[in-house]
């Protein structure tokens, strides 16, 4: 033990660690001495004061020095130990001022009280602004004098600036709030209403002796139970809250209203408003939302939303229907990856980041899985929405169309286009080759005329029906009919067709047509119908062969005048035997019997 520390006085015991402080200084070293030299009076201020919860600080003697309790140092903050035994007017000297009169009027024998004194202080190395309740007294001593000052302190800080902040933020947010249709009421800690302002009063309707000085549950009786536990709450923790409820007034007006409490001082301050409209419009706004939704379901296209980045946000009911999915996928690029057909997923992600890029628009054409597992051609196109202010993307709005039908009709139109223009090319040329073999055959322009159109019109009508048919090909029953249709004269049997129904390819339905108006040329000019007993049979089946069915047509003229082999073979007969064999990668033979031309056909009907 330092010799300087003398035994437990009996006025420091239950001092705590202020009283150790105190029995522990070296008192001999300032002006009022060790502890066994104090005046009675003095130990038992000392003694009072270590015992006391309120902070306390004896300033003894005429230099004042400080000796203080436990809630006294707590107040000294980071000037605690080093003001202990130090003359007052040093160890505050940032208000030495304000002590010196302290003292004067003290050791005078006069008291002194402060309520909420401003003072600022260095307490913790800066400057702070400090509200104190101060309340000063002459302690007396054995001489009957006074000997020191008993300074009793405590702060207020927290509340001033509570209640400055209060101030400042009803000063401020009154005329907003006011303007808003916000409302402000104050409460104690007993939850009763000290204070409205004219908001307020208006919303509630009623005077204010109505209202004010009475508690939350007496004013508001029919409250919603959980405001008052929301007041609880505020004023336990001591943390904001916030509620809205819907409230019938006491003269019967029904509102939504939007409470918001913060813990002030000892209260609350609650600002809450009527946000009737408000919560009508929210009805509203729901109302609409799922008007659109269900306007957005009952489009016959997919539509879809997304945010900035594509991660999505909304996909119609077409959607779903459309893929089988339940849930929403998660982003533009899960879409890609799960739906859209492998070929198109890089092509698809690549035009959505360069419209992420150029701000622009987003447009592809792609293939989604059907929940069947087919896949189908969408035209898949979303335009950004930016923020007017930043001029960033928020979202993107898209739709996806559905043009598969369109599509293959186009691929179809465009192949039928492709066909056409080799058809016609080799039309052309067929034209030509019969022209030119006509007009070399021919022994007079006349015969050359007639020839070449009984020719082309033979051309023309076996194209009519082709083109009946698309083009796709023809039925073998239609093209022999219209082939012979000139020769058949109205109230005459002598053309006789005999065959089923028969789809033949467009090139052997031109390659036919010809061939068998060559025949009925030659027929009306020599054969079986240059008289008038000749008749014609046309007969043709469908025979099994090697590489597949076969087409096996027969000419057959009976009736007519006797016939001779030709001495040499004209442009018809080279026509049929040649270019037939070549237009239908098969054999055509013609043959001469007395009794009538016989002309023999067989094909490959693939």
């Amino acid at each position: 033990m330092d010799a300087r520390t003398p035994p437990y006085p009996d006025f420091l015991r239950d001092g705590g660690e202020a009283g150790e402080l105190i029995r522990r200084y070296d008192w001999a070293a300032t002006p009022i001495g060790p502890i066994s030299g104090w005046p009675q009076s003095l130990k038992t201020t000392v003694g009072l004061m270590l015992r006391s919860p309120i902070p306390m600080v004896l300033l003894w003697g005429e230099h004042g020095v400080m000796i203080y309790n436990g809630p006294y140092s707590e107040f000294a903050a980071g000037r605690h130990p080093r003001l202990l035994g130090s003359n007052v007017l040093e160890g505050w000297p940032e208000v030495a001022a304000f002590n010196a009169r302290v003292m004067e009027v003290g050791m005078a024998g006069g008291t002194l009280s402060f309520r909420d004194q401003e003072l600022t202080l260095y307490r913790k190395g800066v400057p702070e602004q400090v509200w104190m309740n101060l309340d000063y007294s002459p302690v007396i001593d054995e001489s009957g004098q006074p000997g020191g000052v008993l300074a009793i302190v405590v702060e207020t800080t927290g509340r001033m600036t509570m209640e400055a902040a209060l101030r400042d933020s009803e000063t401020r947010l009154r005329g907003v709030l006011d303007g808003m249709g916000e409302s402000l009421a104050l409460m104690d800690r007993d939850f009763r209403i000290i204070d409205m302002n004219a908001e307020a009063l208006r919303l509630e309707g009623r005077p204010r002796h109505e209202v004010i000085g009475k508690t939350h549950w007496e004013a508001h009786p029919d409250a919603d139970p959980a405001l008052g536990e929301m007041f609880r709450q505020a004023m336990e923790t001591k943390a904001p809250v916030t509620m809205k409820h819907r409230y019938v007034w006491p003269h019967g007006r029904v509102s939504w209203i939007d409470m918001h409490a913060y813990p002030v001082g000892d209260g609350l301050a609650v600002f809450y408003g009527d946000v009737t409209e408000q919560v009508e419009a929210e009805d509203r706004l729901r109302e609409s939302e799922e008007r659109l939704r269900l306007m957005a379901d009952a489009v016959p296209q997919i539509i879809w939303v997304t945010d900035a980045e594509g991660q999505t946000e909304f996909f119609n009911r077409q959607w779903f229907e459309y893929t089988g999915a339940t849930d929403k996928p998660d982003s533009a690029a899960q879409v890609a990856a799960d739906f859209v057909h492998s070929d198109d997923q890089a092509v698809t992600m690549q035009a959505f980041e360069e419209a992420i890029r150029n701000q622009g628009i987003f447009e592809v054409e792609h293939r989604i899985r059907s929940k069947e597992g087919e896949y189908r051609w969408f035209l898949v196109r979303a335009e950004p929405y930016c923020d007017p202010r930043t001029a960033e993307i928020v979202r993107w709005f898209g739709v996806s169309i559905d043009i598969h039908d369109r599509r293959i009709a186009q691929e179809h139109q465009q192949l039928l286009i492709n066909e056409l223009n080799h058809r016609v090319k080799n039309t052309l040329a067929t034209v030509q080759s019969v022209a030119s073999q006509t007009l070399r055959n021919a022994e007079s322009a006349q015969q050359a005329r007639e020839a070449l159109e009984a020719r082309l019109f033979a051309l023309s009508r076996a194209h009519d029906v082709l083109t009946r048919e698309n083009w796709e090909g023809a039925d073998l029953y239609d093209i022999v009919e219209q082939a012979v249709a000139p020769y058949s004269s109205r109230g005459e049997d002598r053309l006789h067709l005999a065959g089923p129904r028969v789809r033949v390819p467009p090139r052997m339905a031109l390659a036919l047509a010809m061939a068998l108006q060559e025949l009925a040329t030659n027929a009306v000019k020599y054969g079986a119908l240059s008289n008038e007993t000749g008749a014609i049979g046309i007969a043709w089946s469908v025979q099994p062969g090697t590489d597949g069915p076969r087409l096996h047509l027969q000419w057959e003229e009976s009736g007519g005048p006797a016939v001779r082999p030709p001495s040499r073979r004209g442009f018809g007969s080279r026509l049929i035997e040649r270019s037939l064999s070549q237009d239908l990668d098969g054999t055509a033979q013609i043959a001469f019997p007395t009794t009538g031309v016989v002309c023999i056909v067989d094909a490959p009907l693939a």
